[in-house]
């Protein structure tokens, strides 16, 4: 597991914990559940900021490797095809 998903799952768990006290809170008062459930808002943006990072980098990765395969087979050409010259 890459630092970024286990920053995302850190994130979505503490949103979910974040959420539920947010509801406890709400059977006192319905006021008091307003920063729980901004503090699981916030988390839960840091979550998918951080899957979203993954995914760039996941996705970047897989281009380069392409690019470098492509590369090596413009400048390594297949010795059969070559001219006997």
């Amino acid at each position: 597991m890459t630092p970024a998903r286990r920053t995302a799952a850190a994130c979505h768990l503490a949103a979910g914990i974040s959420a539920l006290s947010a509801g406890i809170a709400a059977t006192w008062h319905p006021w008091y559940a307003v920063p729980g459930l901004i503090g699981a808002a916030f988390l839960a943006w840091g979550g998918a900021s951080a899957r979203g990072a993954e995914q760039r980098r996941r996705a970047q990765r897989a281009r380069l490797t392409h690019a470098a395969a492509s590369d090596a087979a413009l400048l390594n050409p297949d010795p059969d095809r070559r001219s006997a010259a």
